[in-house]
């Protein structure tokens, strides 16, 4: 049998998906394979997708994937119905026995008086040689025909794998500071050395279910990778992000490489109410294109906002919030929480009927106890076809066929109060026939 090992590989890559799954692309040379027609290719994933992989180079006519690694339960299990040793620890006299159990601890049988023995100490038991077919490492074996081969290139899906963007912002005055990192999570049980990294950015339609990673282990390493950034493109409907060098991604391991910076990005800062919410919450806006010295595709992840106390210079987490694929070129919003100073009620005050009409009328009241103005946009959601404003005190927009907004600004230490009445003709029917 010939083996290859994850140390003859030539070039070793790896397409991360946001989906817990990546794509596995190691090309290795086969230097002193002498046609054998049986085949072990070591050190792959122990999370591989068998129905996904691709070899080229060779002309496999069975393919076999063993992970039957050696722990000790696993490795008792083989000697099953075999003879062991038990070993005098004073003494080194030895007697012969048949293990007959290893489930809820060992129950050994002697081969010459037929004495059943419970729990001996493991450390005494001595077990014949290692039994063909475990192995230590997650292997490929293959039934090949027989060939020339100088390199092989193998191809895979494997899960365990995944990645996520992180933002963490800087607020600074009236623009802030964006650094955006991708977060690595390997957990395949596998280590990739100096390996080329891509990461893919969208949703790519997987058929099986997607099984989520388990918790990260309290031993697990984590570490910040002084890089080069990624470079960005579009790939077919999705986004590609191509690490610029190596790195190396270690089983039960956190990596974040640093993806993209900006400065001094321009925003809006304003308060968002709506009907029988009980506060105001606290956006941020700003919008993704290059005069915001943006314009770059932002992938999913969570967004956290700082702000700087004036008195002694600290950083203050403000508040954060989760953001989906955002596109170049659009408008990105933050809900950093809920206003202190700022009280809002909203009810309906009238609601009659008059002829072929329906009327509602509602107020809104706005009380800043800050002390500074504060922006705010009220949403009001009409659920009800063909209706007619015929009342308001402020000026609003019409978002939709369903939905109006009140942008104003209310000073400091003041109150704001809106109110507006609007008609629904009720004599409207829909005839079926």
């Amino acid at each position: 049998m010939f083996i290859s090992k994850g140390q003859d590989s030539k070039d070793l890559a790896l397409t991360v998906y946001n989906q817990n799954f990546a794509v596995v692309k190691d090309k290795r040379s086969f230097e002193g394979y002498n046609k054998e027609t049986q085949i072990r290719f070591e050190d792959v994933s122990e999370k591989i997708e068998t129905d996904s992989i691709i070899v080229d180079g060779l002309q496999i006519k069975e393919l076999n994937y063993d992970h039957d690694l050696v722990d000790k339960v696993k490795l008792l299990k083989k000697y099953i119905g075999e003879m062991v040793q038990l070993v005098d620890p004073k003494s080194k006299h030895k007697e012969f026995y048949r293990l007959l159990s290893a489930e809820q601890g060992l129950v050994l049988e002697h081969l010459e008086t037929g004495e059943i023995i419970l729990n001996p100490p493991e450390e005494n038991l001595t077990l014949p040689k290692l039994p063909n077919g475990l192995i230590i490492k997650p292997s490929l074996i293959w039934e090949v025909e027989k060939a020339d081969v100088d390199e092989v290139h193998v191809t895979y899906t494997t899960g365990g794998l995944k990645w996520k963007a992180n933002y963490v912002i800087h607020l600074n005055g009236d623009s802030f500071d964006l650094t955006a990192w991708v977060l690595l999570h390997n957990q395949s049980g596998t280590n990739f050395e100096n390996v080329r990294l891509k990461l893919i950015a969208g949703d790519v339609n997987r058929v099986e279910d997607v099984i989520a990673l388990p918790p990260v282990q309290e031993n697990s390493l984590y570490s910040y990778a002084e890089m080069p950034a990624f470079e960005e493109k579009s790939f077919s409907d999705f986004h590609l992000y191509t690490l610029q060098g190596k790195t190396t991604l270690k089983n039960q391991q956190e990596k974040q490489i640093t993806l993209f910076e900006a400065a001094e990005v321009p925003f809006e800062r304003y308060y968002r109410y709506s009907y029988n919410d009980e506060k105001a919450d606290i956006m941020l806006k700003f919008h993704n294109g290059e005069k915001q010295h943006l314009g770059m595709p932002f992938p999913a992840g969570k967004v956290k906002v700082y702000d700087e106390d004036q008195e002694d210079g600290s950083l203050e987490l403000i508040g954060e919030d989760l953001i989906d694929h955002q596109a170049k070129n659009t408008d990105i919003e933050l809900n950093l929480g809920q206003a202190f100073d700022i009280e809002c009620k909203s009810r309906e005050v009238d609601a009659y009927k008059h002829g072929i009409y329906e009327y509602k009328e509602y107020e809104y009241v706005i009380n800043n106890h800050k002390d500074e103005e504060a922006q705010m946009k009220i949403n009001h959601s009409i659920y009800k076809r063909g209706w007619e404003m015929v009342e308001s005190s402020h000026k609003y927009e019409k978002l939709n066929s369903g939905e109006i907004e009140y942008n104003e600004t209310v000073a400091a230490n003041e109150t704001l109060k809106i109110t507006f009445r609007y008609r629904v003709d009720i004599s409207r029917t829909v005839k079926f026939e």
